[in-house]
């Protein structure tokens, strides 16, 4: 079985390899710090079973690339996990012109989750994103879907982990007669490096509160449950907390949003790669 995971050198998604590490026969990791992750993997005791690439969630051609990789060497891929993402100040543009947040945290995800979808097809595979409870405080302007004119870092972030949800409900809606399950989740608040590129008063409330937060370990164990349970006792479409089923909010089971975002991302990304 083939495994995609992205942000797994550190926090949850390391504890996520660690875990499932055993389980699968490749573990492929599109990551930002190459070396980073060939430096990590090499710990393990069959680092050949992992297969390291260069991939940057915040330009839309380096997804496109990485994906691209993937689809063409492995006719499979099992179970994808969406796990990379944090916040960031307000008004940072990538560029290629887009907001910060908006790009990481979902366009980056939404296009490499395309990229797969004959794969995942292929495999009646699983498609995972990590989500928060952040997205209760999120909504959907539908002038302004690619986050330009948000008013905080928090409300950014917020407003993507709606969009994880979401995304994930319109994959469910669209692939599941076709075998494809996939499910959107709350990690928690975990101390992790979470922050580190936010705002100045973010990232001292971030610090005050991390007494608080759980560890990756913890945080990683909903990703896990999702990866090894059976879909049979899983519900495709899904937003999962504490290995448990739990409601979203109202906004994130709109199914006319659901179309607008997909609609969206996709001229977006047709704009920027044509």
């Amino acid at each position: 079985m083939n495994l995609v995971i992205t942000g797994s050198t550190s926090g949850i998604g390391l504890e996520t390899v660690k875990a499932l590490y055993p389980l699968f026969d490749k573990l492929i990791l599109p990551v930002r710090n190459l070396e980073k992750a060939k430096k990590l993997v090499s710990q393990f005791d069959h680092p050949e079973k992992f297969d390291c690439l260069k991939m940057d969630l915040s330009s839309m051609e380096s997804v496109h690339q990485a994906g691209k990789h993937i689809a063409d060497s492995y006719d499979q891929i099992d179970l994808l996990i969406n796990n990379a993402g944090g916040m960031f100040p307000k008004g940072k543009k990538t560029k290629e012109g887009l907001d910060w947040s908006f790009a990481v945290n979902h366009l980056g995800h939404f296009h490499l989750s395309q990229l797969l979808l004959q794969n995942l097809i292929r495999a009646k595979g699983k498609l995972v994103f990590v989500s928060s409870e952040f997205h209760r405080m999120g909504s959907v302007k539908l002038h302004d879907l690619g986050l330009h004119t948000s008013s905080s870092s928090w409300k950014n972030y917020s407003d993507a982990k709606l969009y994880n949800i979401l995304t994930s409900n319109q994959f469910h809606s669209m692939y599941s007669e076709k075998g494809l399950a996939s499910y959107s989740l709350h990690p928690g608040a975990v101390n992790t490096s979470f922050g580190s590129e936010s705002d100045p008063l973010s990232k001292i409330f971030i610090t005050i509160t991390k007494p608080f937060f759980i560890s990756p370990q913890k945080g990683a164990e909903t990703s896990i449950f999702l990866a090894k349970s059976n879909k049979d006792e899983l519900q495709s479409g899904g937003y999962y907390d504490k290995k448990k089923l739990k409601s979203p909010s109202s906004k994130a089971k709109d199914a006319a949003l659901q179309d607008k975002l997909y609609d969206f991302s996709l001229q977006q990304l047709e704009e920027i790669l044509s």
